[in-house]
C-alpha cells in the first residue's frame, strides 16, 4: 500500500508516518516544515520519502504525487488564538488547500482520510454526536467545517471515498502544544500550573497512538466512507482535576488566573460511532500515561 500523509512532519502526523512505515507502506511526506519540530523530523523514519510542499500549491503536489492508494490529510494551522488574527492565512491553508488535496484525491482515484477537530462543535452541555449541528465559536472550528463541507460535496459530485475524523484532545510523545504538554513541562521545571478561570471546564483527551490507529481502521473500512466520526476518549477530565493529579505526583503548586474569553467549557466526545464502525476503542489512559512521565 501507498500512502501520502500531508502535514506528515507534525505531531500526530508524525506519529501516524512512523506507524504506517512499521506497517510496510510506501509513505510519502508533504510538508512546508513551517512548523515542523526538530524532535518530529529526527523520528520520522529514513523509509518515508520527505518533500517540501505546501498544500497550497496544487501544481507542485501533482507534480510529485501519481500514484497512491490513501491520502491522509493533516496539514493545517491549528491555533485557536491566531486563528482570529490571521482569518487569511487560516482560510487558505484549512480551507484551500484541503480543496487541492481533495483535487488530488479525485483526480489519482485515492482514498482520502480528513483530520477535523471538536472545534466544528462549539460549546457542548452533552456528549458530542456526530449528528449534533455544528456550532464553531472560533474561526479554527469555521475553517474545520468548511473542510468537512468540501469533503461531503467532493463525495457526491466525484464519488471520493472520504472519511471525516473529528479528533478531541490529542496528547502524547512529541506533542507541540496542549494543557497536557503545558501542566507537565511546568512539573518539571518545578513552575506552578496555571489554570484560567475555575478549571472547571471540561475536555476529552485521546492519546496521538490510538488516533494514529483509528485513522488506519478509517482508511481501510468500507463503511467508514461519507461518515463523519468523532475520535475521543469518551472520558470527561475536568482541568481542575488534571492540574491536582500532576500537582499531587510532582509536588508543584497550582495558581488560578483570570479566565479566557475563547475557551469553551465543555467538550467531550460520543464515541459509539468509531467502536461500531471502525472496531476501535482508546487504549491508552490519560492519568495512567501522566503517571509513566513523571516518574
Amino acid at each position: 500500500m501507498r500512502a501520502l500523509v500531508t502535514g506528515g512532519a507534525g505531531f500526530i502526523g508524525g506519529h501516524l508516518v512512523e506507524k504506517l512505515v512499521e506497517r510496510s507502506w510506501d509513505v510519502i511526506v508533504f510538508d512546508n516544515f513551517e512548523r515542523a519540530s526538530l524532535e518530529t523530523l529526527r523520528a520520522l523514519p529514513p523509509e518515508a520519502e520527505l518533500r517540501r510542499i505546501d498544500v497550497r500549491d496544487l501544481d507542485s503536489m501533482k507534480k510529485y504525487v501519481d500514484d497512491v492508494d490513501v491520502i491522509f490529510h493533516l496539514a493545517a494551522l491549528t491555533d485557536v488564538v491566531e486563528s482570529e488574527a490571521k482569518r487569511d492565512e487560516y482560510w487558505s491553508v484549512n480551507v484551500l488547500g484541503t480543496e487541492n488535496v481533495l483535487k488530488v484525491a479525485r483526480d489519482l482515484g485515492a482514498k482520502l482520510v480528513f483530520t477535523s477537530s471538536a472545534a466544528v462543535y462549539g460549546e457542548l452541555d452533552e456528549a458530542a454526536r456526530e449528528d449534533l449541528k455544528p456550532n464553531p465559536i472560533s474561526f479554527y472550528g469555521v475553517t474545520k467545517l468548511e473542510g468537512e463541507k468540501l469533503c461531503r460535496r467532493y463525495r457526491e459530485e466525484y464519488g471520493v471515498d472520504v472519511v471525516v475524523l473529528r479528533l478531541f484532545n490529542v496528547f502524547g510523545e512529541r506533542a507541540r502544544g496542549g494543557v497536557v504538554k503545558i501542566f507537565l513541562e511546568r512539573a518539571r521545571e518545578g513552575k506552578p500550573l496555571i489554570i484560567y478561570g475555575d478549571g472547571e471546564a471540561v475536555r476529552d483527551f485521546i492519546y496521538v497512538r490510538d488516533v494514529v490507529e483509528a485513522f488506519l481502521r478509517a482508511s481501510r473500512e468500507g463503511r467508514a466512507f461519507g461518515e463523519v466520526i468523532n475520535i475521543g476518549s469518551g472520558k470527561p477530565v475536568k482541568i481542575r482535576e488534571l492540574a491536582e493529579f500532576i500537582s499531587a505526583i510532582s509536588g508543584v503548586k497550582i495558581e488560578h488566573v483570570e479566565g479566557r474569553s475563547e475557551e469553551i467549557l465543555f467538550s467531550l466526545a460520543n464515541i459509539s460511532k468509531a467502536k461500531n464502525i471502525l472496531n476501535w476503542t482508546p487504549k491508552v489512559e490519560l492519568f495512567e500515561w501522566i503517571k509513566a512521565q513523571l516518574k
